[in-house]
C-alpha cells in the first residue's frame, strides 16, 4: 500500500527548528534539484545503453555496464516519479496514490545497481590479482549470470520485504523485522566486499613497480569507490539500517544522493574504457608481476580470450 499520502502529513512535526513555510521551500527545492540531476541520469545512462549496444568489440565487462546502466535507468525514472508527486502535492493540495509496486521497483533497482558496481569492483580485483587463473579458468559467462543473479535476488528480497512490510499489502506481518535484518546484512555485505576489493586493488596497482600507466586505473578504482561509498550507500543505511528514523530531510538528502551515484555511474565507468573497445596498449604482467602477456587497455581489467564476445 502507498502510506506517502498518510506519513507526510505526520512527517511534518519534524524537529528541524523551521517554520512549515520554510520547510516547504527547502523541500521543494531539493527535490527539484534531484529531478535535475535524474533527468542528466537518464541521458547518460541512456548514451550508456547505445554506446554498448552500437560497439562492435565486446569484453565481459560490457556486460556489467549494460546491466548497471539499465539498472540505473529504471532507479531514476522511478524517482522522477517519486519525486514529481511529493513537488506538486503542496500546490494542487492533494496527495497521487502510486502503486506500491512502484516502491519496491524503485528499491529493487537500486540495490541492483549496487550489487552490479560491487561485482565490477570484484571481478576487476581478482582479474588484477589472479591473471593466470583469470584468463584461463574464468567461466565463459560469468558477467551475464551474475547480472541475472543480482537482478533475481534483489527483486525478490523486495517482493517479499514489501509483503511482509506493508508495501504491497495493508497489514504489517511478523516478518517484517526479519526480512528488513535480512536486508541490512545485504547492504553490509555490498559495503565489505566493496570496500575490501577496492582496497586490495589500489594496494596492488600503487605496490608495482613495474606498472608504468596506473595513475588512470588509479583514479578510476578510487572515483568508484568515492561514488559507491559517499552517493550510494547513504539511501540504504538511512532507509534501511536506521529505517525507524523517521526524517523527511535525511530521506531526501538520500534520495539525491542516491540520483547523484546513478548519475555519476556512466561518466566512471565509461572512463574505464571498457564500453570504447580501444586497441590494447599496455601489458598487464606489470599489475601482477608474472610474465608479460596480452597487452591491456590502462583502465580495463582483463578479459579471458575470446569469451562472451557476443554478449
Amino acid at each position: 500500500m502507498d502510506h506517502y499520502c498518510e506519513a507526510v502529513n505526520r512527517s511534518s512535526n519534524d524537529t528541524t527548528g523551521m517554520s512549515p513555510g520554510a520547510q516547504m521551500t527547502g523541500q521543494v527545492l531539493l527535490r527539484s534539484i534531484t529531478v535535475v540531476v535524474a533527468l542528466c541520469g537518464l541521458v547518460g545512462n541512456g548514451a550508456v545503453i547505445w554506446l554498448i549496444r552500437a560497439s562492435v568489440r565486446k569484453n565481459p565487462f560490457s556486460v556489467y555496464n549494460l546491466s548497471l546502466a539499465a539498472a540505473d535507468l529504471m532507479h531514476l525514472c522511478l524517482q522522477i516519479v517519486f519525486c514529481a508527486r511529493q513537488i506538486l502535492k503542496p500546490f494542487l493540495h492533494r496527495c497521487f496514490h502510486l502503486p506500491g509496486i512502484l516502491m519496491v521497483l524503485r528499491f529493487s533497482s537500486y540495490f541492483t545497481g549496487l550489487g552490479v558496481m560491487t561485482a565490477i569492483s570484484l571481478q576487476r580485483c581478482l582479474s588484477v590479482l589472479f591473471p593466470i587463473w583469470y584468463r584461463c579458468h574464468c567461466p565463459r559467462h560469468l558477467s551475464a549470470g551474475v547480472s541475472a543473479l543480482l537482478w533475481l535476488l534483489t527483486f525478490l528480497m523486495n517482493i517479499l520485504r514489501g509483503h511482509a512490510c506493508g508495501q504491497l499489502s495493508s497489514p504489517t506481518t511478523r516478518f517484517c523485522p526479519a526480512l528488513v535484518a535480512i536486508m541490512d546484512a545485504w547492504v553490509v555485505v555490498l559495503f565489505v566486499t566493496m570496500g575490501t576489493s577496492s582496497l586490495l586493488l589500489l594496494r596492488q596497482v600503487r605496490g608495482s613497480a613495474r606498472l608504468h600507466l596506473p595513475r588512470r586505473l588509479y583514479l578510476v578504482v578510487l572515483l568508484t569507490a568515492l561514488v559507491f561509498f559517499l552517493c550510494g550507500v547513504p539511501l540504504s543505511v538511512i532507509r534501511f539500517l536506521i529505517w525507524k528514523v523517521k526524517s523527511q530531510a535525511l530521506n531526501d538528502v538520500s534520495v539525491l544522493l542516491s540520483c547523484v551515484n546513478s548519475t555519476a555511474n556512466p561518466a566512471v565507468y565509461f572512463f574505464i574504457g571498457g564500453l570504447r573497445g580501444r586497441p590494447p596498449k599496455a601489458p598487464l604482467a606489470g599489475v601482477s608481476g608474472g610474465p608479460q602477456g596480452k597487452r591491456q587497455s590502462p583502465g580495463e581489467a582483463p578479459a579471458p580470450p575470446n569469451r562472451e564476445g557476443g554478449t
